[in-house]
């Protein structure tokens, strides 16, 4: 549901004033996780080790 729809919905704002913006909360906890897998997946900063002969 776009932003657009959700202003033309009565039904959604009285959800969101009973529950709290669920929809939102889901994205930015996703968008979060996200950002926190991507740091902790990034081994960019690891070198490899020289061979010895």
């Amino acid at each position: 549901m776009s932003s657009a729809d959700r202003a033309d919905a009565p039904i959604y704002h009285s959800l969101v004033a009973e529950h709290g913006d669920v929809l939102t909360e889901t994205r930015e906890v996703a968008e979060q996780t996200q950002r926190e897998i991507t740091e902790a997946l990034d081994f960019s900063a690891l070198r490899v080790a020289p061979k010895t002969p």
